[in-house]
């Protein structure tokens, strides 16, 4: 009904313009200089029309001859664009899809073209490496490098990844530490310092750099944590072998004794660095060394693994380290290791009953093969051999996973005495 109305309208209007187009057709007169144009008014609509209608066919003609010739060559820059975006598209998918040497080509096509020339030439890099190509990889760093020079940390990242995962680690640790003078709070920069030093078994230098990563919340706390006990126990361990060729014990505690000072006093009041560091001493054979260092600081950092340490070495004191781990006791009374490590310092101390009564308090509070061992040994001094053969025996039975039976007798082991 519309579509109709409309027509009516339309057909309308057209009669009303014949009608006036034949009443009045109107007259126009140009003159310019010596020429003249003379024509009705509607004769020069008509011109004006064929004239409107002749450019834009002879535009689309042209729109439509540039658009097939850049079709087949790309001549115009925003051909050329499109086409370098399609060849980036293709070639990241094909990277995505782990197909290097096509990714590698493609890329390398795109940043030639010039769309984004310092993406496409380090994607082109990595993929250049992962196919095996490393002096094309090289090369195409270059080519990002001579595009974008102002993009050294992007190059230098894609270069230490590369070499990284190359295994040249010398050659990455040098480019990331160009990069790390330059940006020296960069995240990520840390995190690929961090990377190489613990590849590098470079512990004093991971141990030194630690602080910064926490402190810039480059790595959480278990991390942090993780590599601190991971540093410290290996470089004690290689202070401890750097030494053993060592005549006299002040030049074999030194390389022990210069990482301990180099510390901070929260990480010398940490109990496990400091039983890294006791226990090192001991295996030295530096003992006497040990226990002023141990002395010193178990008030304030006691763990098990100290004062069990502690009761087992000899210093030149020992009245005085029995002492110490009584008055340690009065606050603890009820530690079995606390008890364990006093009954072994009575013992060496040559005071028999109260070592007895450390070590069977200890046993009250936790049964342990090591302290029945004690025990049992103590009373095998002291002449009483059938308590002293039940407590090692008590002590075998603890020690041992399973219990079995005797070959051809049915009985198991508890049914012997030692």
């Amino acid at each position: 009904m519309k579509a109709f109305a409309l027509f009516l309208l339309l057909l309308f209007g057209c009669l009303l313009l014949a009608n006036i187009m034949v009443n009045d057709t109107g007259y126009v007169l140009i003159a310019y200089e010596n020429m003249t144009f003379e024509s009705t008014l509607w004769g020069l609509c008509l011109v004006i029309l064929l004239l409107a209608g002749v450019v834009w066919l002879v535009s689309g003609l042209i729109r439509m001859l540039f658009g097939a010739t850049s079709f087949i060559y790309p001549l115009t820059a925003r051909a050329k664009q499109r086409h370098a975006r399609k060849l980036s598209l293709r070639g990241f998918a094909e990277f995505t899809h782990g197909h290097w040497k096509k990714a590698e080509k493609l890329l390398v096509q795109a940043a030639e073209a010039g769309e984004t020339p310092l993406l496409t030439y380090l994607a082109a890099a990595r993929a250049a490496h992962e196919a095996g190509n490393h002096d094309a990889s090289t090369d195409y760093l270059r080519r990002a490098d001579h595009k974008a020079p102002g993009a050294d940390l992007a190059i230098g990242i894609t270069q230490a990844q590369i070499q990284l995962s190359a295994g040249q680690l010398e050659q990455a640790l040098a480019t990331i530490k160009r990069m790390h003078k330059k940006e020296p709070r960069h995240a990520f920069v840390l995190k690929l310092l961090k990377q190489v030093y613990c590849r590098l078994n470079d512990w004093q230098s991971l141990a030194a750099l630690l602080p910064k990563l926490k402190r810039l919340k480059v790595i959480d706390d278990q991390e942090y944590r993780e590599l601190e006990l991971q540093s410290f126990e290996a470089l004690f361990k290689q202070a401890s072998s750097n030494s053993r060729g060592a005549m006299s014990d002040d030049e074999r505690a030194k390389p022990l004794q210069r990482i301990w000072n180099d510390l901070s006093s929260a990480q010398r009041r940490d109990p496990v660095i400091l039983y890294r560091y006791a226990s090192s001493l001991v295996q030295l054979g530096l003992e006497k060394k040990a226990a002023p260092v141990l002395r010193e600081h178990l008030p304030k950092c006691y763990s098990a693994d100290l004062i069990l340490l502690f009761g087992k070495i000899r210093s030149n004191d020992l009245k005085r380290q029995l002492l110490f781990t009584e008055s340690i006791l009065k606050e603890r009374p009820n530690d079995p290791d606390l008890l364990l490590s006093a009954g072994r310092l009575a013992l060496r101390n040559e005071l028999w009953g109260k070592a007895r009564e450390y070590f069977e308090a200890s046993l009250k509070f936790s049964k342990r093969a090591d302290t029945y061992n004690e025990l049992g040994r103590l009373l095998a001094h002291l002449g009483e051999h059938e308590a002293s053969n039940r407590y090692f025996q008590e002590g075998l039975l603890l020690a041992a996973d399973t219990v079995i039976d005797l070959p051809g007798t049915g009985k198991s082991l508890q049914s012997f005495k030692i």
